[in-house]
């Protein structure tokens, strides 16, 4: 991996750094997991959902993971055809199905757990436990001011509000 991503990195505003941040650790650490789990990391997050909520529907998994339908429904359908997951017939509702990890799937997923504990270690060394308190409290602020309705709402009317003139600049 090329060390000089930080340079463009320090050049980025802060939505630019946090997209960066996730990217870089994230491809740094999917090859070891494709290697010794045989899943890459997004496979793995979505086996982590369904293990963590059984009988989780596609659609509900589509909208937790903020994967697009149709990788999110590539992922699920590599898990079923390696019998990591399984679907059955939800009882309140046989038209639907929902998600079920199987035992060789929690197998995989303690494997990859191990794996994100080890990494996590690695990546946050360079943080004081009080560093990493608060940016994984800040983390959680964000993801939850995301999420709410108050800013949708204000992310709305703060892009309708943007005019750009004939040169293509804001006014």
């Amino acid at each position: 991996m090329g060390r000089t991503w930080s340079k463009a990195f320090h050049q980025g505003n802060a939505i630019y750094q946090l997209n960066m941040l996730a990217s870089i650790a994230v491809d740094s650490a999917d090859a070891r997991f494709v290697d010794l789990v045989g899943l890459d990391i997004r496979t793995i997050r979505v086996l982590r959902l369904i293990g963590d909520n059984p009988g989780v529907t596609f659609g509900e998994i589509t909208g937790m993971t903020a994967l697009e339908r149709s990788l999110a429904s590539r992922l699920i359908q590599n898990l079923v055809r390696g019998r990591l997951v399984e679907r059955r017939n939800l009882p309140e509702d046989a038209r639907k199905f929902g998600l079920y990890i199987t035992p060789e799937g929690q197998e995989a997923r303690d494997r990859a757990d191990r794996l994100s504990e080890i990494g996590m270690e690695v990546l946050f060394e360079a943080l004081a436990p009080e560093e990493l308190a608060a940016f994984t409290a800040a983390m959680a602020k964000l993801a939850d001011w995301i999420d709410s309705d108050a800013y949708e709402e204000k992310s709305a009317a703060a892009y309708a509000a943007v005019q750009f003139g004939a040169g293509g600049s804001g006014s």
